[in-house]
């Protein structure tokens, strides 16, 4: 969830018309869409209504790999992760660090369709209203923006503050990718759950500097493993900050008009005991749904008055009593390893469908 990826010409107050671009893509599908200045190739063609294809967004899956045909463009990483040396061999490169210099033709992967329900990203500034301890080293932060806030739960927005900028790197300003933990409402209330890092660059400002009144820079949203429209019921699994987006996903099926028929499992994983923050927000939906319930677990030695399990996330799924497990709607978010452990017992030791299994890769 942490990398670079933008310019400065990309964090422009206020939305960003699309009237105008700078440069136009074409991809060899025959689509076509404008490109900001700044922009990356990846954003555009979302904001665009391209239905690329993407993950993390940050450089670190792949997912968005395409081919330069014709026309010039600018690598905010030429050493991203997401690219192995035989697709650099090969010529390809990756959409959301790309940054077109000229109009080009691009062989992009995309969906057939733009998926229904979903807003198109959008760049603009939100105002800290509110800042609350929910840990040791956690925050909940609060935004208002001037216009709606419009995602699905579960998406994810790419969060930037001016003047903070990449380690060794003072022209590039700093941006991570951070998961709503609200609901889309009307009002411009924009909500998340920041875990500080040591050594990282948005979350210490955010939970060391940060005050009442600033200014912070929104791009999205973004990501897939939004809460869908079933009636299974869910489960939620979560670890370190990966907390956010379970928190929306559970918010959302508690406000759903059938939401006293359902029920949610949910799961979250944390080092130690002053780790564990989940237990209100469970509370919290509980009393609209038909039953709620939460498991822990932490992974250091216990401290404190710490009395329940002990293991990884993934290891109190195995141990917990849910043997109809394949028949829910399955939500994942934390660290990289924990997801991938995650995955890996759901669908290959209790055959959960993979299309029931949701979850946003992060690096």
């Amino acid at each position: 969830m942490y990398s670079s990826e933008t310019t400065a010409a990309s964090l422009a107050s206020g939305p960003l018309p699309q009237a105008n671009p700078a440069v136009t893509v074409t991809t060899t599908d025959g689509a076509s869409f404008g490109c900001a200045e700044g922009d990356t190739l990846l954003r555009a063609a979302l904001r665009g209504g391209v239905p690329a294809a993407y993950e993390c967004n940050s450089g670190g899956c792949g997912s968005c790999k395409f081919v330069l045909r014709d026309g010039e463009v600018d690598q905010l990483d030429p050493d991203a992760p997401g690219l192995s040396d035989r697709d650099r061999r090969k010529g390809k490169m990756l959409a959301c660090q790309s940054v077109p210099r000229t109009d080009c033709t691009v062989a992009l992967t995309c969906a057939p369709a733009w998926p229904p329900g979903h807003p198109r990203p959008n760049r603009f500034s939100a105002t800290v209203v509110a800042l609350r301890e929910l840990t040791h080293d956690m925050v909940e932060l609060t935004l208002e923006s001037a216009g709606a806030a419009e995602f699905l739960p579960g998406q994810y927005a790419m969060v930037s503050i001016d003047g903070v900028t990449e380690h060794g790197l003072p022209t590039r300003p700093a941006e991570r990718a951070y998961s709503m933990s609200n609901l889309p409402n009307p009002g411009g209330v924009w909500q998340f759950q920041i875990k500080r890092v040591p050594g990282g660059t948005i979350s210490p400002y955010v939970t060391e500097q940060l005050g009442v009144g600033d200014q912070v820079r929104l791009d999205g949203p973004f990501g897939h493993a939004h809460l869908r429209r079933s009636e299974r019921d869910v489960v939620c699994i979560a670890g370190g900050s990966g907390l956010a987006p379970m928190v929306s996903v559970a918010r959302g099926l508690a406000a759903r008009a059938d939401a006293g028929a359902r029920r949610l499992h949910f799961f979250y994983g944390g080092r130690g005991a002053a780790d564990m923050c989940a237990r209100e927000f469970v509370d919290e939906v509980t009393p609209s749904l038909l039953n709620a319930f939460l498991s822990e677990a932490i992974s250091g030695e216990p401290d404190g008055d710490w009395t329940g399990a002990r293991g990884y996330v993934h290891e109190l799924l195995a141990a917990y009593d849910l043997p109809d497990l394949a028949d829910h709607d399955i939500y994942v978010a934390g660290p990289p390893v924990m997801t991938d452990a995650v995955v890996r017992f759901l669908v290959l030791e209790r055959q959960v469908p993979a299309e029931r299994v949701h979850f946003d890769r992060f690096f």
